[in-house]
């Protein structure tokens, strides 16, 4: 995918290419990013839909589904295309990719059937192992034209993620970005090796990083805040004209860390999602099967949780609550 043209400024003949095949004003197309077979000599088939208005303007692309098991994005993606069928595009194009770990979606995985992290093996290899390739498929056939990526996440492993937004700290394009999409929390996030972010960052290209809800699970005020976001940034690019509503205001979080639990046992959370907390405050019990046991979490330092582990059983160092300040 080729793009001649800087994020934000174009003219009528800008050159947009993708997966080899040139988009001309106008035009609507589903094209297929083929990375592998199965063992059954199926190929398998990851479609990129595309919408390109006739005036020329920013690409934005919204990615979904890097881990097969989070299904937010990939329905708050859906709704976008659905919206763009009776409010088409005005200025720019719009790339979606609303399943890229097709793998693990037909599976309800996070991982590829070898189990890996498909956002660890960016930029990839044509040669390498199947994430490798994935991964190298789109860093080459269709990033490379993308001015803004929006990348679309939830909680994993029972985690419950309260709506946000990340971005790349140092980045503040991409802080600019975050603030127009108005979520609950802008969470500043560390580069992470071989991630998305890091190669886009590396390029100097804008990226966000949605997280609500948690995996295996269709959470819709989740779906909303997405959606909701996604929106208001096509209509600060101009994608779409017009503004559908108001900010809301939103909390930044600088840092964070992790509460881990410091025994095994029953865990019962004690503080909702989004609570403000202070230094010393119980934030939950861990308890044994058999009444001889009842240990407190306690909140490090003051914050806000934004990721509470919904697992009704856990074992010690796991991961309990995500407290930010």
């Amino acid at each position: 995918m080729e793009r001649d043209v800087p994020f934000d400024q174009g003219d009528s003949c800008a050159l947009v290419r993708i997966l080899g095949e040139s988009v001309r004003p106008g035009e609507q197309l589903t094209l297929d990013l083929q990375v592998a077979r199965l063992y059954t000599r199926t190929s398998v088939n990851i479609p990129v839909v595309v919408h390109r208005s006739m005036a020329d303007g920013p690409v934005l692309l919204l990615l979904a589904g890097v881990h097969g098991d989070e299904v937010n994005g990939i329905d708050t993606v859906r709704r976008i295309l659905n919206d763009v069928g009776t409010r088409p595009i005005e200025k720019g194009t719009l790339v979606a990719i609303p399943v890229f770990n097709v793998f693990g979606f037909l599976n309800m995985k996070r991982q590829l059937p070898d189990g890996r992290d498909l956002n660890r093996y960016f930029p990839g290899s044509p040669k390498g192992s199947l994430a490798s390739r994935l991964a190298h498929a789109l860093a080459k056939d269709v990033l490379p034209a993308v001015d803004l990526t929006i990348d679309l996440h939830s909680g994993s492993a029972q985690r419950y993620n309260l709506p946000h937004i990340r971005f790349t700290e140092d980045d503040e394009r991409s802080l600019e970005l975050a603030r127009v999409f108005d979520a609950p929390l802008i969470v500043q996030a560390p580069v992470r090796p071989r991630s998305i972010r890091e190669m886009l960052h590396q390029q100097g290209r804008s990226y966000l990083l949605f997280e609500g809800g948690k995996a295996q699970s269709l959470d819709h005020d989740a779906i909303r805040v997405a959606h909701r976001g996604i929106t208001r940034i096509m209509e600060h690019l101009g994608l779409w004209s017009g503004t559908s509503d108001l900010t809301q205001g939103t909390s930044m979080i600088t840092g964070s860390r992790w509460v881990r639990a410091g025994h095994s046992g029953l865990f019962h959370p004690m503080m909702e999602n989004g609570s403000k907390v202070s230094q010393g405050m119980i934030l939950g019990l861990i308890t044994d099967p058999y009444g001889e046991m009842a240990k407190q979490v306690k909140a490090p330092f003051d914050g806000t949780l934004f990721c509470v582990n919904t697992a009704p059983v856990v074992n010690q160092g796991d991961a309990l609550f995500h407290l930010g300040y």
